[in-house]
């Protein structure tokens, strides 16, 4: 509780270069006041229109090139306190502001060339200055929103370089926890809008979210690209892989890489509305978990059912291990529940054939057996759960 109302002021991130290119603009536009003033005896016989003209461009420079990402400026620094709530609609609010901004300084360099008797300035080049003033300053602003929203590129990808002296990496799904998961789906909800990354509802501070950003990118789940209209935050395949998985999942603590690629084709079948293939997908997981049991007993059990495990049905393996105790009442109801489910994959023909809420049971079933199991598991357990079934597989979404 020391650091408890402490204001956190950040002037380290002014050494950007986005930073140099708003303060600019800041600087020109909070100058316009000066400016207008100072050139007063070169308009002051220009008719009314073109005195309205210069005053109207020049008060819209000065709240949207000056005032306006000056306040902004100062949140991002941390000198202000705002709520998360008023920095978006601040950000949200600015681009709205200078496009209505632009297509006013578009009608006007209409009629300025429509009739310039009324509307020009005694100065040909102190109106040409105006008009490109007026469409470049703003543009300038918004092309670095990513650093008013607190966004840094190159220290998150720094995260990435930091690992190459680092060995082979073992790419499984054991370094990532919920509040992971939960930004990987935050960057893709957001469109890889940075602004919306950085300025959420997470309840999670801006230092934290930046660690995790860098970690996700270290670890390959999130890239960071250069777009024309700046940075952006893009899933990679590894991410969009993970985010089929169920996020109770990675309260489990498994290694299991085979295991989570048939939970996340499960779940994505679900979601395509195939049936079939979410019934195939839940019984491997359930012979998988089943076998690993098997394999972990003391002796190893190597059949059931009278087969060898590796050939045993759904239901032998859970003969098996209900004859051994070793899942209670509560796991051999739900196996059983799903072997039931699984057997109407081929229905008879007066039978009704399996349908999206049969698939929809059989996976939730699926995943309640899959908790009940893996996070009874010893958390310093190197080997896999299921491990009857084969060596070390590529990473598909963990």
């Amino acid at each position: 509780m020391a650091n408890a109302g402490r204001k956190h002021v950040d002037l380290g991130s002014l050494r950007d270069k986005r930073a140099a290119a708003i303060l600019t603009v800041v600087a020109l536009g909070v100058a316009t006041p000066l400016v207008a003033r100072l050139t007063f005896p070169g308009w002051v016989e220009a008719s009314a229109l073109a005195q309205v003209r210069l005053l109207t461009r020049l008060a819209g420079l000065f709240v949207l090139a000056g005032a306006y990402p000056a306040v902004l400026i100062l949140i991002r620094l941390g000198l202000t306190d705002v709520s998360v709530y008023q920095h978006r609609a601040l950000l949200r609010l600015y681009p709205v502001f200078c496009n209505v901004f632009q297509v006013l300084v578009a009608l006007d360099g209409f009629l300025l060339v429509v009739w310039p008797e009324r509307f020009a300035l005694p100065s040909f080049w102190a109106d040409l200055l105006l008009s490109v003033s007026g469409v470049g300053l703003l543009p300038a602003v918004l092309h670095h929103q990513s650093w008013l929203a607190g966004f840094d590129p190159y220290t998150v990808l720094s995260a990435r370089g930091a690992l190459e002296g680092a060995g082979t990496l073992l790419y499984s799904r054991t370094p990532l926890d919920t509040l992971d998961y939960r930004v990987l789906q935050l960057v893709a909800q957001s469109g890889s809008d940075v602004s919306a990354v950085m300025i959420n509802d997470m309840a999670i501070g801006v230092r934290d979210l930046n660690l995790r950003l860098r970690k996700l990118v270290a670890l390959g789940y999130l890239d960071v690209v250069d777009e024309q209209h700046g940075p952006q935050l893009t899933l990679t395949s590894l991410g969009t892989d993970t985010l089929a998985l169920p996020v109770s999942l990675f309260t489990w603590r498994t290694n299991d890489l085979e295991l989570l690629q048939e939970l996340a084709s499960a779940r994505l079948a679900l979601e395509e509305r195939q049936p079939q293939k979410v019934v195939v997908a839940g019984a491997r997981c359930c012979e998988r978990l089943l076998r690993g049991l098997l394999a972990a007993h003391v002796p190893p059990i190597t059949s059931a059912g009278g087969k060898d495990v590796n050939r045993a049905t759904l239901g032998d393996l859970v003969g098996a291990c209900r004859h051994h105790g070793l899942i209670g009442r509560f796991e051999d109801n739900i196996f059983s529940a799903l072997n039931e489910r699984r057997k109407k994959i081929h229905a008879l023909q007066d039978e009704r054939p399996i349908d999206d809420q049969d698939a929809f049971i059989l996976y939730t079933l699926t995943e309640i057996a899959a908790r009940a199991l893996l996070s009874q598991r010893p958390q310093a357990e190197a080997a896999p759960l299921a491990a009857g079934g084969g060596g070390q597989a590529e990473p598909t979404g963990a």
